[in-house]
């Protein structure tokens, strides 16, 4: 590209960004395709979804028919209201996360275009353009109720950082409570809330806040984190008790632990930031320092890090001061779960990268529309090759699941799936509102299993006969 045409293009983006509200519509517009009224299923997907429909049942609480819900209660109750119409209301679900999602990207854009001015617009769309973002949006998950909630709590607490606390108690006593519901959707929402009081203590060293007036917001902001604390549930405390102390024994997550070293797990984390940054890396795994993967992760850390030193030193931030203790908690947490523990954190890394760039003024914003594009690209590839294929094959089998599963009933009898996809299985556990065990060999069910879903065509296997069959499945009852 000649400089001219690379000057050109660069007018033409900041001409763009000064009339944002076209390119933002047709941002929501994209996700509003996504509205489906599939079911894309995974196994903590299931599990927010029986929760929220014992609560929309009125009680009692439980997750696969199990009182200990594993589960924080925040999102489940948001979306509770939508098993008022029937037991799967995925279509209103969907619209529900549209609405979180373009709610997410308002907050993102406006923390954008506070912090950074001018490329906020396609700094928005780089965001919303992840295909991480794309593939939990989807999901019944909660990761679009805590990024929406997540980014508006950011807002409201730099407002009140920049205001006098004493003439913010409005925006003091919103704040506490979205703080509280941000920590109810998951537990990590309680360090927005610490960053916030660093952030109003280092303004207070400075100078700038009142000792009196930042008592009053630490006061209102403790208050609210005793209260968010106080409510998570015991086992959610018994899981995280285990993992600081490094011994996962008997615990129902510990295969997906990872308890190398403290060094091992900074590298997972870098690893994340990799692959929510880097077009089409969002699957790219390492496993040491000493992988290919780490020459193309490592020096975008750097970057990362010069960029959020420079967007700090600028604007004391409370996304920015909550950063550090976010990513603390989450390499000391030895827990995998691909990009979902970092995402949130997305907008800020996009901007630390921005940062980054800020000398290259000439071109950066032609960079980030490069990556923009680059980024739709492999989301819109993984949804239409990847994503929306898996949903409707695992969604044709829901009327086979259906009709098997009253067969089953309440018998006591534990219930497995095998040779069949996940979702099938996922699909039986809500349909019973118990675990389905899914198992790779017929050969190898032991005496607990009374009930085996299989394709119709699966070998005959001893001590078990056919109860049932619809579509593609056959129903295998213990003899006796």
């Amino acid at each position: 590209m000649s400089i001219k045409t690379q000057a050109a293009c660069e007018a033409w983006l900041t001409r763009a960004d000064q009339r944002p509200a076209r390119w933002l519509a047709l941002f929501a517009l994209v996700l509003a395709l996504q509205i489906s009224p599939l079911w894309y299923a995974s196994p903590d997907g299931a599990g927010y979804v029986s929760i929220a429909r014992s609560i929309a049942a009125g009680g009692p609480l439980a997750r696969l028919g199990n009182p200990e819900l594993a589960f924080p209660l925040g999102y489940p109750l948001l979306i509770s209201p939508a098993f008022l119409s029937g037991p799967r209301p995925f279509l209103v679900l969907s619209i529900m996360h549209w609405i979180l999602a373009v709610a997410f990207m308002l907050g993102v854009y406006r923390w954008m275009r506070r912090q950074l001015g001018a490329g906020a617009l396609w700094l928005t769309g780089l965001v919303m353009a992840n295909v991480s973002v794309w593939m939990l949006y989807r999901r019944t998950l909660s990761e679009a109720a805590f990024l929406t909630v997540m980014v508006w709590s950011v807002d409201l607490l730099d407002r009140i950082l920049r205001a006098d606390p004493r003439h913010a108690r409005v925006q003091l006593v919103l704040a506490a409570a979205l703080l509280i519901l941000l920590s109810a959707i998951r537990e990590a929402g309680v360090l927005f809330g610490v960053g916030f009081g660093v952030a109003l203590l280092a303004r207070m060293a400075r100078g700038v806040t009142s000792r009196r007036a930042a008592a009053t917001a630490l006061a209102v902001t403790a208050a609210a984190l005793l209260i968010a604390l106080a409510s998570i549930r015991p086992e959610r405390i018994a899981a995280a008790a285990p993992a600081f102390a490094g011994n996962l024994a008997g615990y129902a997550d510990a295969r997906s632990a990872d308890l190398g070293s403290l060094g091992h797990r900074l590298f997972l984390r870098m690893t994340e930031i990799g692959q929510l940054l880097v077009p089409g890396m969002f699957k790219a795994y390492g496993r040491t320092w000493l992988d290919i993967n780490t020459i193309v992760y490592a020096p975008l850390l750097v970057a990362v890090a010069v960029g959020w030193w420079r967007l700090l030193r600028r604007r004391l931030d409370v996304f920015a001061v909550t950063a550090p203790l976010y990513i603390a908690v989450h390499v000391w947490w030895p827990y995998l779960g691909g990009t979902r523990y970092l995402l949130p954190l997305l907008p800020l890394l996009v901007a630390c990268v921005w940062m980054h760039l800020e000398p290259q003024r000439g071109w950066r914003l032609s960079v980030v529309c490069a990556a923009l594009l680059a980024h739709a690209a492999v989301a819109g590839a993984q949804w239409l090759v990847v994503d929306l294929p898996s949903a409707r094959a695992c969604n044709d089998a829901q009327p086979a699941v259906e009709g098997l599963a009253p067969r089953i009933g309440r018998d006591s009898g534990a219930v497995a799936a095998a040779h069949v996809p996940a979702c099938v299985a996922l699909m039986l556990a809500l349909e019973l509102e118990r675990p389905v065990q899914l198992i790779d060999d017929l050969a190898s069910v032991d005496a607990t299993k009374h009930w085996i879903l299989a394709p119709r065509r699966s070998a005959a296997v001893p001590g078990f006969q056919t109860d049932g069959a619809s579509g593609d499945y056959v129903l295998l009852r213990r003899q006796g």
